[in-house]
């Protein structure tokens, strides 16, 4: 990238179950020039839609919810859009482990109580590789 260009803005899709989760998260994802919540969605269902409509860069994708769980939806996306970097968001980090995720396509597996900074640093290096 040429000295003083900004690098591009990274687009951001959030599903989550859990609204007070989604919103916090938001906000803390907004406070950064470079990242930007395009969508949400409540679950896989919604979230593949979402995916279809918005083509984000990357989706953070909760484990378990209603419909169609996280690791489903996630392996969808992965296989129609190769392009576009799927975490798995977990609560429950013995429920999934990181190389069931690889496993099935996912860029990676963020715990939802770790530190805001490892996330940010995993959505970053994710669209820079």
């Amino acid at each position: 990238m040429p000295e003083g260009a900004e690098s591009p803005v990274v687009r951001i899709l959030l599903v989550d179950d859990n609204a007070g989760f989604r919103q916090r998260l938001a906000r803390f994802l907004q406070l950064h020039h470079d990242l930007m919540v395009v969508g949400e969605a409540v679950d896989g269902d919604e979230a593949l839609a979402r995916v279809r409509e918005l083509q984000p860069d990357v989706v953070l994708i909760d484990f378990r919810m209603a419909r169609l769980d996280g690791l489903t939806a996630g392996r969808t996306i992965t296989q129609e859009f190769p392009h576009i970097k799927v975490f798995m968001l977990t609560a429950f980090p013995g429920a999934l482990d990181a190389e069931n995720v690889a496993k099935n396509g996912l860029a990676g597996l963020l715990i939802k109580d770790q530190p805001a900074t490892e996330i940010l640093a995993a959505i970053r290096k994710s669209v820079r590789s």
